[in-house]
């Protein structure tokens, strides 16, 4: 029973945390959506985004339509409520998703907490380095050996064999100076 509920905690914090916020990022969205569609926003809510569009035969649209979609930025969600085409401009009403928002925020966070990541805070005492025992002392190891011209090269168990045409190079360079 304890291996189980041992198992159960490391397959959520692999990947259960992510399916959990997702779940209810997609929850959020229905409720907005269909929030929107009741109308249960005030006006004063909403803001005004303006996007020039060049296209060469636009339209203009006397009134505001609606139109399901969103836009992160600077880390805030707004969903779109209604668009409007007017010469080149698009005008998009949008209204801040707080709750899609808060669930990012919160998904990021744990994530950092988790996995180790600084937060960013001068007073944060995880940027102590952690110790991984299993490879701290584990240096790769790579060696050449040369065998005689004699010899092909060859390759063994993870080290390179070469053979040298020369053992003996002939050069008058001196080395720089330190």
């Amino acid at each position: 029973m304890l291996a189980i509920l041992l198992l159960t905690v490391h397959l959520f914090n692999l990947a259960g945390y992510s399916l959990l916020f997702e779940y209810l990022v997609v929850q959020s969205d229905k409720r907005i959506v269909q929030q929107l569609d009741a109308r249960q926003y005030r006006d004063d809510e909403l803001i005004e985004v303006k996007v020039h569009l060049p296209l060469p035969y636009a339209a203009t649209w006397n009134d505001y339509e609606r139109v399901d979609g969103e836009m992160e930025l600077n880390g805030i969600y707004y969903s779109y409520v209604k668009r409007k085409m007017c010469g080149d401009t698009l005008y998009l009403l949008c209204l801040p998703n707080t709750n899609k928002t808060q669930f990012y925020t919160a998904r990021n966070e744990y994530a950092k907490q988790v996995n180790g990541i600084p937060s960013g805070d001068n007073n944060d005492r995880s940027l102590i380095k952690k110790v991984n025992i299993i490879n701290e002392y584990q240096q790769p190891v790579t060696g050449y050996y040369f065998t005689l011209p004699a010899s092909p090269a060859t390759h063994r168990s993870g080290c390179i064999v070469a053979s040298l045409i020369n053992s003996f190079i002939a050069d008058n360079y001196k080395p720089p100076r330190a």
